[in-house]
C-alpha cells in the first residue's frame, strides 16, 4: 500500500519540472528576466568572437539593426576578439532593461598585439526575449 502513494507522488513531482522551467524562460518575474539575459549575453559574445555577425544581429531589435549590423561587420573583418567578460550590469524598469559593461581583449588585424577596450551594451525585454538596442565601444 506506501509503495502505490509513493510512486505517483515522485512521478507527479518529475511531471512539473517541464512546465516549471518553461515558466521561468517566459521572463515572467524579475528574477526569470535577469537569469535570461546572461544566455543572450554570451551568445551575443559568441557570435561576435567567431566573427559570425549574421548570427550577432539575430540578436539586435529591429529598429537598430541598420545601425548595429555595419557595426559587426566592421568589427569582425578588421579585428579578432581574444576574450570577452561581463564587468557590471545596471538593472532598470523592473529588470526589463539593462545596461551591460563588458571588458574585450582584442587585436587588429595584422597586428597581433592585444588591446582592451570597454563596450556598453543596452537591452531590452521585448515580446518574451532579450534585444540589443545599442552597443558603445569606446578604446583603452
Amino acid at each position: 500500500m506506501l509503495l502505490a502513494v509513493v510512486i505517483p507522488t515522485t512521478l507527479s513531482g518529475c511531471v512539473l519540472v517541464p512546465f516549471i522551467q518553461a515558466f521561468k524562460e517566459v521572463g515572467a518575474t524579475e528574477g526569470d528576466r535577469m537569469a535570461l539575459l546572461d544566455k543572450e549575453i554570451k551568445g551575443f559574445n559568441s557570435a561576435i568572437v567567431w566573427g559570425n555577425h549574421t548570427e550577432a544581429a539575430s540578436y539586435v531589435a529591429p529598429e537598430s539593426q541598420l545601425k548595429l549590423s555595419s557595426q559587426f561587420k566592421d568589427t569582425t573583418e578588421e579585428e579578432r576578439i581574444v576574450d570577452t567578460k561581463v564587468t557590471n550590469v545596471v538593472w532598470g524598469d523592473g529588470a526589463r532593461e539593462a545596461t551591460v559593461q563588458v571588458k574585450t581583449k582584442f587585436y587588429r588585424v595584422p597586428v597581433y598585439v592585444v588591446n582592451t577596450r570597454m563596450e556598453e551594451q543596452r537591452w531590452t525585454w521585448s515580446t518574451g526575449s532579450w534585444k540589443m538596442v545599442d552597443r558603445t565601444v569606446s578604446e583603452g
